[in-house]
């Protein structure tokens, strides 16, 4: 038999806004599931627009906001879609009603050029709209200019000895002078010739690289005044006798006590065997020393060189925040004995 309160929750559900001002309850001024009121969270402003700001340069937005609920109000946590916005804010503080707060967003423009737009999504425990989403926007000019703006090899054999060149050159200032290469020297050989007023960065991966998906970058120093050193980023899909797609897993946002679940499709130009699979997961970039409850994988031969591994991740954790983790798969294959796979997340 369902209580008053259970209807009522049910009937706020199917009508939403209308239905509470029917019952003369206001939308700051809602009941929570046990009857209590909660908090409001109300922004000064929603977006923001730093206008024309250089590559390279860090900026940072206070969006100040307001509880103007009758209840407490608390901040459960900020997600950002990639690692170049990062919020800061009073963890675990409860806001009384009519008490304000800050959240400070910093964005770092490195990795940009041209007009950039980012999001990142304020969670509270308002019961109606936990969510709420911010905007940064930003005009990105760059002193540099590369062509093309990176090091992209697509499939390639690893002993095939694959080469890519990126010309850099000054965009606004006068004269560029690059001063050093900064690179991973397991997976690379780097090369830096001088061209009139441009400079030739090519890059050539070793016999030796794993088989897998390649994703790292070469940082270019140089004199320009606000991007000292230029991204390249490096992509390659180095080919061995497994691959896998995708090359990596994203689960998104997964509420407190439930699950979400994401399949890699493995294939070989050979019959191959997965024989074990082991687990690193990492929460706010603090490493878990027990996964065991938040993971579950699966794998099912669908013939002699294909199988899909199915990952179930659960959000039984404590903490609230960014997740990342990588599943690492055992094979029968003598060239490739392990094969990792990252996966990312964000628990509510």
């Amino acid at each position: 038999m369902h209580s008053s309160r259970d209807w009522l929750w049910s009937w706020v559900s199917m009508w939403g806004v209308a239905g509470l001002l029917s019952l003369g309850v206001a939308p700051g001024q809602g009941l929570s599931a046990e009857g209590l009121t909660y908090g409001t969270l109300k922004f000064e402003d929603n977006d923001f627009d730093f206008g024309e700001v250089f590559r390279g340069s860090e900026q940072i937005h206070r969006f100040k906001f307001t509880n103007v609920g009758p209840g407490p109000l608390t901040i459960q946590g900020v997600h950002a879609a990639c690692g170049c916005t990062v919020a800061q804010f009073e963890k675990g503080h409860t806001y009384q009603p009519g008490e304000s707060g800050q959240v400070d967003i910093r964005l770092d423009t490195t990795n940009f050029d041209g007009p950039l737009m980012k999001t990142v999504t304020v969670m509270s425990n308002e019961a109606l709209l936990p969510d709420r989403t911010l905007t940064l926007k930003a005009r990105i000019k760059s002193e540099l200019e590369a062509i093309p703006p990176l090091f992209d090899f697509g499939d390639v054999r690893p002993a095939s000895g694959a080469s890519r060149t990126v010309r850099v050159r000054a965009a606004v200032a006068p004269k560029l002078v690059v001063e050093d290469l900064v690179y991973n020297k397991a997976l690379f050989t780097a090369e830096l010739l001088k061209d009139k007023d441009d400079w030739l960065v090519t890059l050539k991966l070793k016999p030796s690289i794993a088989p897998g998906f390649l994703k790292e970058q070469v940082g270019v120093r140089n004199s320009s005044l606000h991007l000292r050193s230029l991204p390249l980023p490096v992509r390659a899909n180095v080919l061995g006798n497994i691959d896998f797609r995708p090359g990596y897993l994203e689960f998104g946002a997964i509420a407190k006590g439930e699950a979400a679940q994401r399949s890699v499709t493995l294939h070989g130009t050979l019959p191959f065997d997965l024989t074990g699979s082991r687990i690193d997961l990492w929460i706010n970039g603090g490493r878990l020393a027990d996964s065991a409850p938040l993971i579950k994988v699966e794998t099912k031969r669908k013939g002699k060189d294909e199988q899909v591994v199915t990952i179930d991740l659960k959000n039984t954790a404590s903490a609230v925040g960014s997740v990342h983790g990588k599943v690492y798969l055992q094979t029968s294959d003598p060239s490739q004995g392990e094969i990792s796979c990252d996966f990312y997340a964000f628990f509510r």
